[in-house]
């Protein structure tokens, strides 16, 4: 009877530790923060010049930029690296230097560049350099 009861649970380990190494990605990325990114929006900020002659020009450019909600956030750029021979997806806090605002969005002056993916939305609140399960890229 003990020979029995050895052999069960030898096969039960064995068929848990068999499920643990087929599954060990998928559980390891539930346990992940789900991410959305998408890249950095451009928009419309009004500049204006004043010449030598003292007359003033009004133009218009287009400059990257965030809202000001997201500022308040935090700002978290994506990028990849290899852990344990695997490519995966981390994020890293940008130091955004803002400059001028335009309908409740802040112009981007340095710290995250248009082609660069930063984070939108999180079903978890993130820290630099924390691993994420990117769910869409908008």
């Amino acid at each position: 009877m003990s020979k029995k009861i050895l052999i069960i649970i030898t096969a039960l380990f064995f068929s848990a530790i068999l499920f643990l190494s087929l599954f060990a990605e998928k559980i390891h990325n539930a346990g992940l923060p789900k991410v959305t990114v998408s890249r950095p929006e451009t928009h419309i900020f009004e500049e204006t010049f004043t010449d030598e002659n003292g007359e003033t020009y009004t133009f218009y450019t287009e400059k990257t930029a965030i809202s000001k909600e997201q500022i308040e956030q935090g700002v978290y750029v994506m990028c990849s690296a290899e852990k344990n021979g695997t490519k995966r997806s981390f994020v890293r806090l940008a130091h955004v230097v803002i400059g001028e605002e335009n309908d409740g969005y802040l112009e981007i002056v340095s710290g995250i560049n248009y082609g660069e993916k930063i984070v939108t939305s999180s079903t978890a609140e993130l820290y630099d350099g924390a691993e994420v399960f990117v769910i869409a890229f908008e």
